[in-house]
């Protein structure tokens, strides 16, 4: 069962997302970060238009706010990211990388371009460029209704 390729799409989108994420997950392991730290830093490095809360990251992983609240919790400890709350409402949190957040950051964004680069390396760039654009109509019309 183990070689058995899923043959139908969810199954294999969620086997692809599984590996994906495990491989990841085993290289960012020297850095002491996992894939939704990742993420989280990646977010509040590549969005520079407007500050990032916990609310915009709950949104921007698909994932729960008390989720989020969770990992912030415990990037905070690790030093990877600070908040500060406006001073008209102090529940809400707006999240900034730390120096060294930022330096695990440039490190695991370089892993993870190599890690893309190594799991598309067996299609042309033309396939590439369509299973972005299916992947990304797939997306958009299952969120048109939510």
């Amino acid at each position: 069962m183990k070689n058995e390729v899923p043959k139908t799409f969810p199954p294999a989108l969620r086997a692809c997302w599984i590996k994906l994420n495990s491989v990841f997950a085993k290289k960012l392991q020297n850095l002491g970060l996992t894939p939704d730290q990742y993420s989280v830093l990646r977010w509040v490095h590549e969005i520079k238009d407007k500050p990032i809360c916990q609310k915009d990251l709950a949104s921007l992983l698909f994932t729960d706010p008390n989720n989020i609240a969770e990992l912030v919790k415990r990037m905070e400890k690790n030093n990877l990211i600070k908040h500060t709350s406006p001073a008209n409402d102090k529940r809400k949190k707006i999240i900034f990388p730390t120096k060294l957040g930022t330096k695990k950051w440039i490190h695991a964004k370089n892993i993870a371009f190599s890690l893309e680069q190594k799991a598309l390396s067996s299609l042309s760039s033309d396939e590439i460029e369509h299973l972005t654009y299916l992947l990304k109509a797939i997306s958009e019309y299952l969120n048109k209704d939510a």
